[in-house]
């Protein structure tokens, strides 16, 4: 039995050379999708425009003397963003027609920068130094980015839900804006025990 078991499942079983393959094939198409369908579009020169003026927006907003705490909330804040875009594109939850380049994962990297990371970085600067002020705050944003941004990025046809709905966003953004405010006060409190 356990012979049997082992022998179909092996004849059955896809090679790492085959996945090779398959992988090199859908980049292929990803490429000549990208070249025929995106580059130089309207849609795209959005997602441009989003990856220039996000930094530059940042960077004038921001305010100096609690940089390094800002940047370190919007790290934790995007690198969580960022891994959540890709389980959820990778696993066709929703996906993106529009990308700034074929190899840049997740597909709309310059819409968790510009659209969902800095506005978070700017609500943890004004408001990041009162628990209820924050908690308010990242709801009022998420609330937007599942309400109005993302529903304006399927308009576009940038976005496209396939099995997820723009509620689920919600809580999540707000959870994960709490967390990681909750992380940063932390470090903040280790490091004053030990100066």
């Amino acid at each position: 039995m356990v012979h049997n078991f082992l022998h179909v499942y092996l004849m059955n079983s896809i090679s790492f050379d085959h996945l090779i393959e398959v992988e090199k094939s859908y980049f292929e198409t990803l490429n000549q999708y990208w070249r025929d369908q995106n580059y130089l579009t309207a849609r795209w020169w959005i997602l441009v425009v989003l990856s220039v003026l996000a930094p530059i927006t940042w960077w004038k907003l921001v305010d100096k003397k609690n940089l390094i705490e800002i940047t370190a909330f919007g790290l934790f804040y995007g690198v969580s963003a960022i891994i959540l875009d890709s389980i959820g594109s990778n696993a066709m939850v929703w996906t993106y027609s529009v990308r700034l380049t074929p190899y840049l994962i997740p597909q709309l990297y310059p819409y968790d920068v510009g659209v969902v990371i800095v506005p978070f970085m700017i609500v943890y600067q004004y408001w990041g130094n009162k628990t209820i002020n924050f908690i308010i705050a990242a709801g009022f944003l998420s609330a937007f980015l599942a309400f109005i941004a993302e529903p304006v990025m399927e308009w576009l046809e940038i976005y496209h839900e396939i099995t997820w709905k723009n509620i689920y966003s919600f809580p999540i953004y707000w959870i994960l804006g709490i967390i990681c405010w909750f992380i940063i006060k932390r470090f903040k409190k280790i490091e004053r025990n030990f100066k």
